[in-house]
């Protein structure tokens, strides 16, 4: 099953790559470069109606936190009741829990499918893809220049959801969690190949807009009416 998925992730990016080149561009390194950018796009793209639901859903969780708050407090004695009624309010306000985590979790399968794709392509004899600074966008970045905007562009739409949303008795937990996938990702982007890292990188900027205009803005909006 998981071969599949590499083979039709590779279809798709060599597909891209092709057209690129048909296109008329002949460097090596900025044609992989322009061809990961373009996947990635078309991935965010379609990652794009999870994205909306899942604020939606962030959104509506937030205004019946009172009701949630007061089921708890109602059932407290009965944790089986008090779980049977959140659902049932969750489900009343088309409140998705799966929905929520979904595009948190898909880029992470195709990360790790790509690792496969582009462990498995080989360039021609003399050639070598370079990109900017990077002497070869199939190898690690020697400058360890991608491991930190890995690393920052990781943590950067994680801090922007922990702003749009209220502060709670564990916010103080959730930006440790933040640090935490953030330091994780600079590490092993230290020995991932540079286009397996542009990918990250392009990926989480493209959420971080996403998460200040689907959630962050109209937080902020929100806040301002009620004050």
């Amino acid at each position: 099953m998981f071969q599949a998925i590499v083979n039709f992730m590779r279809d798709i990016f060599e597909y891209f790559h092709t057209v690129i080149v048909n296109m008329g561009v002949s460097d090596v390194g900025l044609s992989y470069v322009l061809a990961i950018f373009i996947f990635t796009l078309v991935i965010r793209v379609l990652i794009l109606p999870f994205n909306i639901k899942a604020a939606k859903s962030t959104r509506v969780m937030q205004k019946i936190q009172p009701q949630v708050k007061k089921l708890q407090e109602k059932y407290k004695n009965d944790p089986q009741k008090m779980n049977a009624e959140v659902m049932k309010l969750y489900k009343e306000n088309n409140v998705s829990m799966v929905g929520g985590c979904l595009p948190t979790l898909l880029p992470l399968p195709i990360l790790m499918a790509l690792y496969w794709v582009f462990m498995g392509i080989q360039l021609p004899d003399g050639q070598v893809a370079s990109f900017l600074w990077i002497k070869d966008v199939f190898a690690p970045d020697p400058y360890y220049i991608l491991p930190i905007l890995a690393a920052l562009s990781t943590y950067l739409p994680s801090y922007l959801m922990t702003k749009s949303t209220p502060q709670q008795e564990n916010g103080m937990s959730m930006g440790t969690m933040n640090f935490v996938m953030a330091g994780m990702m600079g590490f092993m982007a230290l020995r991932f190949k540079a286009i397996l890292v542009l990918y990250w990188i392009i990926g989480n900027l493209i959420q971080l807009v996403q998460t200040y205009f689907l959630n962050y803005r109209p937080a902020i909006k929100e806040a301002q009416i009620v004050e």
